[in-house]
């Protein structure tokens, strides 16, 4: 792996004394509104992903919240001593290439700066080579840009199966790899569930049709199920932007009914998720009380064994 960063940042646990969500075994359908509140939903045949783990972020739609949700879990377990590699598989400008400031190290020639895109074109480039260091102990980053666009286009060959062949080699120190996919279920996207254990699905909570988006993943989820990664399962969704409201009350239900042995893991809206945007920081470094942070740092202590590898 490429060291990018010359001083780091360490991230701190949370105290136990916040306002975090309560942990249940079933979602709320029953309780008068008044009474209900927000919960994380763990079933009792969840079973949590034992190290080293690859997950993908994915909803076909934009704006879900898939950026947010790789980054803050991918905090979370960074403050529990895991070390985490982000792959940006979203060809947007405006991805996490751009929010956690990425840059290659000062003295690299313009056409050795590997990326994303050079992974599916040139088989003699390999991950480690492409993985680089960020301000942050123990997170490290696989960048991404526009041009990635061009292997949903030129479909090179071998791409569905390209980052599983790259992951499956265990010759680094990894303990979690997240996979921040793009809007769409493309070629990238088909790539990520093939190379993951685990997808987490973030839809807007209080958004139907996000909850349309999750249906049609979850085709395509399906599909590789059936043909190239029987093992992969829906750990968990993420209802994104959350807010006490009868309408997100029906949308987790639904999801709760559609994923039975998934994690339901509501994470509460916050301003400060743009501010640190803006900032161009994690929201668990700019901001690290607010609700958002603690809600993804719960979901993280439920969905992976930490203590261990596998």
């Amino acid at each position: 792996m490429r060291e990018t960063q010359g001083k780091t940042v360490q991230v701190s646990p949370l105290g136990d004394d916040l306002a975090f969500l309560d942990i249940v075994t079933e979602w709320d359908y029953g309780s008068a509104y008044h009474d209900w509140k927000a919960s994380i939903v763990v079933p009792p045949t969840f079973l949590p992903g034992a190290l080293p783990r690859v997950i993908a972020i994915s909803n076909q739609k934009g704006g879900a919240g898939k950026t947010t949700t790789a980054l803050e879990l991918a905090m979370a377990l960074v403050a529990r001593g895991l070390r985490v590699r982000i792959i940006d598989a979203d060809p947007q400008e405006a991805s996490l290439s751009v929010w956690l400031q990425f840059f290659y190290p000062e003295g690299v020639p313009a056409d050795e700066r590997k990326h994303l895109t050079h992974l599916y074109f040139d088989q003699s480039v390999t991950l480690q080579e492409i993985t680089y260091a960020t301000p942050y102990e123990g997170l490290y980053f696989v960048p991404s840009f526009p041009d990635l666009e061009d292997v949903e286009t030129k479909h090179p060959t071998g791409t569905e199966t390209a980052l599983q062949y790259h992951l499956s080699k265990p010759d680094d120190d990894i303990d979690v790899t997240i996979i921040d996919c793009g809007p769409g279920l493309g070629p990238l996207t088909v790539s990520a569930l093939v190379a993951a254990h685990d997808v987490i699905i973030p839809v807007q909570a209080a958004s139907g049709l996000d909850a349309r988006g999750a249906a049609a993943l979850n085709r395509t989820i399906t599909s590789v199920q059936g043909r190239l990664n029987t093992e992969l399962r829906v750990a968990a969704v993420v209802l994104t932007d959350f807010e006490k409201s009868g309408l997100a009350r029906q949308i987790g239900g639904k999801l709760a009914k559609a994923y039975p042995n998934a994690v339901i893991l509501p994470a509460r809206t916050s301003v400060r998720i743009g501010e640190a945007q803006l900032a161009r920081k994690p929201l668990r470094v700019f901001a690290a009380g607010v609700t958002t942070v603690l809600d993804y740092d719960r979901g993280a202590s439920v969905l992976f064994v930490t203590g261990a590898r596998a």
